[in-house]
């Protein structure tokens, strides 16, 4: 079972990497606000870190919502606090713009937070409709 998890956040991580990779400089478009992305996000972040996921699950689109339950959330979060710890702040938030293979924009934040023994990177994609289509922690 422990390898099954290695391997979802190996995965998870070279998706990041290709996430952040392709939108290092791309602007945000303008269906988008950038600090209704921030504050979304950190919303977002904040039912994670509070254990809300029934809340964090209703932001997300229903195909999101489709592929996970808020007890599978739940069981992910609950696995990385024991390596983080209780949280202490946000460090830092970037916005960016990116295109899927549809063409279709969406909004990227990733968003840095500082836990007791080590920080965490959230990435966070939305839809023209301020919905979560992406959830990546590492």
């Amino acid at each position: 079972m422990r390898n099954c998890g290695i391997k979802k956040v190996l995965f998870l991580l070279g998706v990041m990497v290709l996430v952040l990779s392709g939108c290092s400089s791309t602007k945000l478009a303008e269906a988008f606000d950038e600090e209704t992305v921030k504050e979304t996000a950190q919303e977002a972040v904040g039912y994670l870190v509070a254990g809300e996921y029934e809340k964090n699950i209703e932001m997300m689109n229903s195909v999101v919502q489709e592929a996970i339950s808020a007890e599978d959330l739940k069981a992910n979060v609950e696995t990385m606090n024991e390596q983080t710890g209780a949280f202490k702040e946000y460090k830092s938030i970037a916005v960016v713009g990116q295109q899927d293979a549809q063409g279709t924009d969406m909004a990227v934040a990733v968003i840095v937070a500082s836990f007791e023994k080590r920080n965490v990177t959230y990435t966070i994609s939305f839809n023209t409709d301020m919905e979560v289509i992406g959830l990546w922690m590492k």
